[in-house]
């Protein structure tokens, strides 16, 4: 493993509070290979980390102190302050190259990168349950819908060109119908005046002047 991949610049970019605890983010900038992630830490977590560096026997960076007459969670201009000052400790801090070089140094890279992945992951897979729930809630909404068919030829839409060809043919055959019942017409008064009576043909004539007698 190269000592290089261990090339972090940290900074301490903002703090939130959670109910009474205080979480300050790391920034991690490697100048070597340009990753960056970032990570929340406890002030309590940090200065344990420091702690451990002073077993290297090195001058280090002073790490901000505790206020013994007020809490600092308690006041946001002191957890602006801390937040300031750990940012210049950590400034200071990867300037050493003892530091980049220990051990303890880079298992707390590895720790905070390893922290982020994991949420990172986390945050994915709950993004994606989101959208999973989305849209078997469209899915429902969908099953739940009755559709409805349509009329053939609703009377307030305007008639398809079909229907306007099958109408003006209509027109067009009505005038010769009414012709065919005139020639009708005309031939029933010009009809032969031979009927067919009980299977004979008899004249109009002969029964015309039978009911005159």
């Amino acid at each position: 493993m190269q000592d290089n991949i261990f090339d972090f610049v940290i900074t301490v970019s903002q703090s939130q509070k959670n109910e009474q605890t205080v979480y300050y983010q790391l920034n991690f900038f490697n100048q070597k290979n340009q990753l960056v992630f970032h990570n929340q830490h406890r002030y309590s977590e940090l200065k344990k980390f420091h702690q451990a560096l002073e077993t290297l026997k090195i001058t280090l960076p002073s790490f901000p102190g505790t206020h013994w007459w007020k809490s600092v969670n308690s006041d946001p201009d002191l957890i602006e302050e801390r937040k300031q000052q750990l940012d210049e400790y950590f400034k200071s801090l990867t300037c050493s190259k003892i530091v980049r070089d220990s051990l303890i140094f880079k298992n707390f890279i590895l720790s905070a990168q390893k922290e982020a992945e994991k949420r990172i992951l986390k945050e994915q897979k709950e993004k994606a349950r989101k959208a999973e729930g989305y849209v078997n809630q469209n899915q429902k909404k969908l099953k739940n819908i009755k559709y409805q068919t349509p009329a053939a030829n609703p009377v307030n839409l305007p008639p398809t060109p079909g229907e306007q060809k099958e109408r003006s043919q209509s027109l067009e055959h009505k005038p010769q119908s009414s012709k065919i019942e005139k020639d009708n017409n005309k031939s029933s008064k010009h009809q032969s005046p031979i009927l067919n009576f009980g299977g004979s043909k008899i004249f109009r004539g002969i029964l015309s002047n039978a009911a005159k007698q």
